[in-house]
């Protein structure tokens, strides 16, 4: 059986494609986060270059931009105040008087400036690096000019990559540990799983899944297929065992009414062509003719029985005295064959039984002990806390274990010969079997090749 090819991504892969996902949208949102605080920063400083210059006229002459502020301020200033013309001639009127300011320039291009409107732009230092935010005003024949350093803007920022990065880093390293945790608890052995399952698909029903772990849902489903596996093999062995005896059974009941059916045939045949002509050989034809017919019909009858016990048995149960019913039963054994001792001991035993099914069954084991066995059968009735047990045991030839183990199979005997002799066709240890079984009991078959047989069934109290 082939195992349909998978159309898509796999699990796997899509495990991992959903944390790629989470990942990009982490590193997006850093990314809009640092671009959105940059540019509140910038518009921060932007507001305070606007309120550090103050008011301007685009008319205002340079000689009174140039007798503007003072070069120190009595409180701390980081703002530039400059000017440059037309020309690019720059003039610094105010230097930054606080700790750590910045001793250059911004370098500042006219070409980048608006003649007709403020102009708010970034421009790198003249010399030693770093950045300057610039308000250049129209004024006269040239800009008025407000910057402050960028330093402490570019420093926040450059922490907070660092914070995102690092954050970022972290967050993958935890994404890539809880992807390899997924895909080793629960993707891998559910791979493993597939496997399995296609090699039990091409038949291979000694192959059991694997899960994670114990407690992990991997694991229960492993549990649960591995029993439902192990359910299927019983089934498919119990079918092939089932099989297997049917077949034997149809053999056995074909080899059992086979030589009848033969003798039938034969003396008919014989009749047929006229050699039968003495009345003292048509009389024996037709007897043993009978005794075949007679034969079939017990045979046929047996296999009714047990047909009617595999279906629906109908008991007529009653409560029952067991061991005045085995007494009265060895009483007709001891009377149908005079050269078997029997020996009856019994305690007081009552049980919800069949009567008559259950002499039946007594009587079976009975009539094999003292064919089959040999000079003496003891039988035994206990009382059991549940119920009662009955024991029948002889000291004849005994079977082997192989026999023993199957002699409630039907056509099974002790005789493997079949020689008539011996014996019927097998089939009185398999009714007696399935009458106990249908009042709910056990029958067992102990037997030692040269030390004779004992079964012993167990019935409910009821």
């Amino acid at each position: 059986m082939r195992v349909p090819k998978r159309r898509g991504m796999s699990l796997r892969a899509r495990v991992i494609a959903g944390f790629g996902a989470i990942a990009a949208v982490a590193i997006v949102v850093a990314v809009i986060v640092t671009a959105s605080t940059t540019s509140y920063q910038v518009d921060q400083l932007d507001d305070r270059l606007a309120s550090f210059a103050g008011p301007s006229s685009i008319d205002q002459p340079i000689q009174d931009l140039r007798g503007g502020p003072p070069g120190d301020l009595d409180r701390p200033s980081d703002a530039f105040r400059g000017y440059v013309s037309a020309d690019g001639q720059a003039y610094v009127f105010l230097r930054p008087n606080v700790e750590n300011a910045p001793e250059s320039l911004p370098h500042i291009e006219v070409a980048a400036l608006d003649p007709d409107q403020a102009t708010y732009l970034t421009v790198p230092a003249e010399a030693g690096g770093g950045e300057f935010r610039v308000l250049a005003r129209p004024a006269g024949n040239g800009w008025d000019i407000t910057a402050m350093s960028m330093d402490d803007v570019n420093a926040a920022m450059q922490r907070l990559i660092t914070i995102e990065a690092i954050g970022i880093a972290l967050m993958l390293a935890g994404l890539a540990v809880v992807a390899w945790w997924v895909i080793r608890l629960g993707v891998n052995p559910m791979r493993r799983m597939v496997d399995a399952s296609a090699r039990i698909a091409d038949g291979d029903l000694a192959v059991r899944l694997e899960g994670a772990g114990s407690g992990s849902e991997s694991a229960e489903l492993a549990a649960s297929l591995n029993a439902m596996i192990g359910t299927l093999t019983s089934s498919l062995e119990e079918r092939e065992r089932s099989e297997m005896r049917l077949r034997e059974f149809v053999a056995d009941a074909s080899h059992e009414l086979r030589t009848p059916l033969t003798t039938v045939l034969g003396y008919s045949e014989l009749h047929r062509r006229g050699a039968l002509r003495l009345k003292a050989d048509q009389t024996d034809a037709w007897s043993r003719t009978e005794a075949e017919a007679l034969r079939m019909k017990r045979l046929v009858d047996d296999m009714l029985e047990l047909a009617r016990y595999d279906a629906e048995p109908e008991l007529s149960l009653e409560q029952i005295d067991l061991a005045a019913l085995v007494a009265d039963t060895v009483a007709g054994a001891v009377a149908a064959f005079p050269d078997t001792t029997f020996e009856v001991s019994s305690d007081a035993a009552a049980v919800v039984a069949d009567p008559d099914r259950l002499r039946q069954a007594l009587l079976n084991v009975l009539t094999n002990a003292a064919t089959h066995g040999g000079t003496e059968v003891t039988v035994t009735v206990a009382q059991l806390d549940a119920g009662a047990r009955v024991t029948i045991a002889d000291d004849g030839p005994g079977m082997s274990p192989a026999i023993a183990a199957r002699a409630t199979e039907r056509f099974v005997r002790g005789d493997a010969s079949r020689q008539r002799a011996t014996g019927g066709a097998g089939l009185g240890l398999a009714i007696t079997a399935a009458i106990v079984e249908a009042h709910g009991g056990a029958l067992a078959v102990d037997s030692i090749e040269g030390a004779g047989t004992t079964v012993t069934f167990t019935l409910p109290r009821g």
